[in-house]
């Protein structure tokens, strides 16, 4: 994978990664090391949690919070620009979450903003598949990473970069929320 591929990647992955927590009425897991996990009743508590994890990528819960928020039909489509010619645009869910580990394991900076409010509509398919209860939302994102083996920081340009979520009905528990898919939708 080429690097701006993979920067784009963690761009993309990061948007969806540094809402603040807020005051949210619903009361979260509190968890042994004090990160208080959203209960996945909202849909934002999808974005938060996303966050959450990139803000605490060495916590032992990390990896397994992030696992389990993701949908069995998860994919994550990079834009066009991307990718190289012929190959997929399609990150599966078990290459995005080789990607979040090694991510996670790599950084030795990892910072992610998502825009904090933003409308969610209804929507019936992604990606021509049915989708039942789905719901999207397109928030501006920020993402700054530096890897240990070299000082580059990369980083998308503040306030110009874009990422549609898509989240529906947790498979395990209707009553809470898990992503679907997410689209980055370029600079």
């Amino acid at each position: 994978m080429k690097k701006r591929t993979l920067i784009t990647l963690i761009a993309a992955m990061a948007l969806i990664f540094t809402i603040s927590c807020g005051d949210d009425p619903a009361t979260p897991d509190k968890e042994e090391d004090g990160i208080d996990w959203p209960d996945m009743t909202s849909r934002d508590d999808v974005i938060k949690t996303v966050v959450l994890t990139y803000e605490h990528p060495n916590d032992a819960e990390s990896d397994s919070k992030y696992n389990a928020l993701l949908h069995s039909l998860y994919f994550f489509m990079l834009h066009e620009n991307d990718v190289n010619p012929g190959e997929s645009q399609i990150m599966t869910r078990a290459e995005d979450l080789l990607s979040t580990e090694w991510i996670f394991t790599a950084s030795l900076l990892l910072e992610l903003t998502i825009t904090e409010t933003g409308a969610w509509d209804a929507i019936v398919e992604v990606e021509g598949e049915a989708c039942t209860d789905c719901w999207e939302t397109t928030r501006s994102y920020f993402v700054r990473v530096q890897f240990e083996d070299e000082g580059t920081i990369y980083q998308s340009p503040p306030e110009s970069a874009f990422v549609r979520i898509v989240v529906a009905p947790d498979e395990s528990d209707g009553s809470k929320w898990a992503l679907r898919a997410m689209f980055d939708l370029g600079i």
